[in-house]
């Protein structure tokens, strides 16, 4: 058995300030109600009554003799000593999760509950034959996924709800580190036989006569689309806005417009009912990414996925 390393009395006694038996649930009526910015929110997320969880906050306040929120006209707005408070309450509950999912585990197969936070198309067309595949061997590994746009993709990994995200961005986030996934390439879909006159490399000027078939402008690829248009003072005559992928693809093969999406949303079956033709002239590839936030706790279920789908990321 391996000594123990010798223990500094003076420096463990100095470190390990008294606190009130009720802390630990201070904290987390402080993050409920900083994560859904009203009190009556947080007691509900909690099972509390709100007057306990408005003692939580003000006791909280009165042990470390700052503001955290701003009261003003009945919100509750964090101040930027809230803001600072919240990262820290965050990595206090990462350091507790790690604590009693790691201390003593050993080698055992990874178990529990992988968070993840990404696009529904990722949900959709990506993740399947991978989790699948991780899941028939380590069955006792669950997974919780949210589909979305940036904003939420961005939120949850903020608040650390997500264990990672999945997302394609031009610019990734102070205090989130960024790993390269796969690339992909932007499509235009129409209608096999179409009337909408689209030569077989259509130019920007065809597209933007025909029906347009949009996603969200939440999503991050409309802007995307929208912006080069516009560099070519162009228009899209948009007809329908959907936030699904084979929503989009199947008023396409219905003849109600065209549409431009992923390369990696395109199955074999959707060859055999639309035309796709190739937009490489006027679109730069887009890189997908997997984001984490930075000192974040990883529990090792999540680890293991993380490294069955992107094996060179080093801890």
């Amino acid at each position: 058995m391996r000594p123990h390393p010798p223990f500094d009395q003076e420096r463990g006694s100095s470190m390990i300030e008294e606190m009130s038996g009720d802390f630990f649930q201070w904290l987390r009526g402080f993050y409920f109600v900083a994560e859904r910015g009203s009190v009556t929110q947080a007691a509900m997320k909690m099972g509390r009554n709100q007057p306990t969880v408005s003692h939580q906050i003000k006791c909280l306040e009165e042990a470390f003799g700052i503001t955290l929120f701003d009261r003003a006209r009945g919100k509750m707005r964090l101040t930027p000593e809230g803001e600072a408070f919240l990262q820290k309450a965050i990595s206090v509950f990462e350091i507790i999760k790690e604590m009693k999912s790691e201390i003593g585990a050993g080698e055992l197969a990874p178990q529990g509950q992988v968070v993840i936070a990404t696009t529904h198309a990722i949900i959709h067309y990506f993740l399947p034959r991978l989790i699948a595949d991780f899941r028939n061997k380590h069955p006792g590994v669950n997974f919780e996924m949210e589909g979305g746009g940036l904003d939420m993709i961005l939120s949850k990994l903020e608040s650390a709800e997500a264990d990672f995200g999945i997302a394609n961005l031009e610019k990734v986030p102070e205090g989130l580190l960024s790993f390269d996934l796969f690339e992909t390439e932007l499509m235009l879909i129409a209608p096999k036989a179409n009337g909408f006159k689209l030569s077989k490399r259509p130019a920007l000027a065809q597209i933007s006569r025909a029906p347009f078939i949009c996603f969200p402008g939440s999503s991050t690829i409309t802007p995307l689309i929208k912006k080069r248009f516009e560099k070519e003072d162009l228009v899209l005559n948009e007809v329908l806005v959907l936030n699904n992928y084979d929503s989009v693809k199947k008023y396409v093969a219905l003849g109600q417009g065209v549409a431009i999406l992923d390369d990696y949303t395109i199955t074999k079956e959707d060859l055999k009912r639309l035309d796709v033709l190739s937009l490489d002239r006027f679109f730069d590839k887009r890189t997908y990414r997997l984001l984490l936030r930075k000192r974040k706790y990883l529990p090792p279920a999540a680890k293991a996925f993380i490294r069955r789908i992107q094996a060179d990321i080093e801890w």
